[in-house]
């Protein structure tokens, strides 16, 4: 039987506070456990929450960004459920009325159209601790730093139906979300996660199927992993006669396979009431119009101006997901010397080199030295023809590490491409005289035979002749043109 595939996920994103959702306790990643805590995240009793303003600023900026209904009052409950590293036994959220309601994003369907995915709700709610398994002792210990730290929780309607559509929403959610400074968006620091909830049911049929929710992916590339495992292990079930059984799941990812942890909970089993420690949240029509004025341009509107100044579509997409990325990118293409000619180059530079290595050095691009002022420069020394694309890519990790002036190192280095068409032509020619069997080969119709000799002249000039010009120099001197620095073929 033909089935169609029924996604809907749940994201979570630590919002961008220095301290936690109740308390002055730093949100810090990396501190010495339990040492950034308080009588208030420990659960301790008698201790009173405060609720943090910022936060409640960034859930709605998060809100109206994605075209979602910004509610005038919300309220706090208590979702009741034990976890060992929860330590008040249950986590405040939002159940009803949370901050936001509704709204939507789009991405491209499998089919190549538009297609928007619907938010059902935004909520905020605070983080649980950590437990740290120590095999070696046999114990469990449990780190409370992250208990209390603020979240964003949004929920989608199920309108995804691939593992690529999920991705793609993803990517796009984290790069928004980021660019609103709503979060910081470190995935490996668990600060953007999600739980995938995905069933099957027969073509066409409006009954969805049961579904299963896998818990706490934190990288694009498993959530794409862990939904086709799931599409593959549910269909093999259907196919054989049996019943999938509603259920909650971790992902492997080293084994890249799905496996049970628990039954799947409903709303009810969390007995939410509000809490009495917290009251309703109030939201001002002033403070969400201010909001509103700070919001940058949306997904839609960056991508197409993007692809209007000559971007592939992969650099578009690439700059918006990349924390900081749309920024470099503007602040160095408007630093260029000149007209925008260096737009194109700036983005290949940055999506070749420049995004890989700091991505490797876990930073953002506004957090590295390598300014945007010296990105112009180094894209200007590339479009002019000083810096051939090898001596980019050689350079590339020091002036990137060190925040070097790219035109101060090909200065004092003496790095520059050699312009003089004498000077190259003389140097093709000296080529072909030191290697007659090869030139011989080359005019006999072995014309593979010239990257050799390209690679010689490339040796000659240390590096400094260009390519393409080299090989067109030699084509002339093979074929005994004058002196060699007459236009090639």
């Amino acid at each position: 039987m033909e089935m169609d595939t029924v996604i809907g996920l749940e994201i979570h994103a630590q919002l961008n506070t220095r301290t936690k959702l109740f308390c002055p306790c730093p949100t810090e990643f990396g501190a010495e456990p339990n040492t950034n805590i308080c009588e208030v995240c420990t659960g301790q009793p008698g201790a009173l929450p405060r609720m943090n303003g910022l936060a409640l600023e960034l859930a709605a900026k998060a809100g109206l960004a994605l075209g979602s209904r910004v509610n005038e009052r919300s309220l706090f409950s208590r979702k009741n459920y034990f976890y060992p590293d929860l330590p008040n036994g249950f986590q405040t959220s939002q159940l009803d009325p949370p901050v936001c309601e509704g709204g939507g994003l789009e991405i491209t369907s499998d089919d190549g159209s538009p297609k928007r995915v619907r938010l059902n709700r935004i909520h905020m709610e605070d983080d649980a601790g950590k437990c740290v398994h120590d095999e070696r002792r046999g114990i469990t210990l449990v780190d409370l730093n992250r208990a209390g730290t603020p979240l964003i929780e949004i929920v989608t309607e199920p309108d995804i139906s691939s593992a690529r559509e999920a991705v793609e929403f993803l990517r796009k959610l984290h790069g928004l979300l980021v660019r609103l400074g709503v979060t910081r968006g470190r995935m490996e620091e668990g600060e953007f996660r999600c739980d995938v909830n995905i069933s099957l049911k027969p073509k066409g049929s409006p009954v969805l199927g049961v579904r299963g929710e896998i818990k706490n992916l934190n990288s694009f590339r498993f959530v794409g992993q862990a939904i086709e495992y799931e599409i593959g292990r549910q269909s093999g079930i259907y196919a054989a006669g049996g019943r999938v059984l509603q259920e909650t799941l971790h992902f492997d990812s080293q084994k890249g396979e799905t496996r049970s942890l628990r039954s799947k909970e409903e709303a009810h089993d969390y007995r939410y009431f509000p809490q009495p420690d917290l009251p309703p949240v109030y939201i001002s029509p002033d403070l969400v119009e201010r909001l509103r004025l700070e919001l940058p341009e949306g997904p839609e509107e960056a991508a197409d101006r993007l692809l209007s100044l000559g971007l592939k579509d992969v650099q578009a997409q690439l700059l918006m997901e990349r924390r900081g990325a749309l920024e470099y990118f503007d602040s160095a293409v408007a630093a260029f010397p000149g007209t925008s000619g260096g737009t194109a180059r700036t983005a290949a530079l940055m999506e070749e080199l420049f995004l890989p290595h700091c991505q490797k050095e876990g930073i953002s691009p506004l957090e590295s030295p390598f300014t945007p002022d010296l990105m112009a420069k180094l894209a200007g020394l590339h479009e002019d023809g000083t810096l051939g694309r090898r001596k980019v890519q050689e350079l590339a990790e020091q002036l990137f590490s060190g925040g070097l002036d790219p035109v101060k190192v090909v200065r004092d280095r003496g790095l520059a491409q050699i312009s003089d068409e004498g000077e190259l032509g003389r140097m093709a020619r000296e080529v072909v005289e030191a290697h007659p069997e090869e030139a011989a080969k080359y005019r006999s119709g072995q014309e593979k035979i010239l990257s050799f000799l390209v690679g010689r002249l490339m040796k000659l000039s240390a590096g400094r002749a260009e390519p393409r010009r080299a090989g067109e120099l030699l084509r002339a001197a093979l074929s005994g043109d004058g002196d060699g620095g007459g236009e090639g073929n």
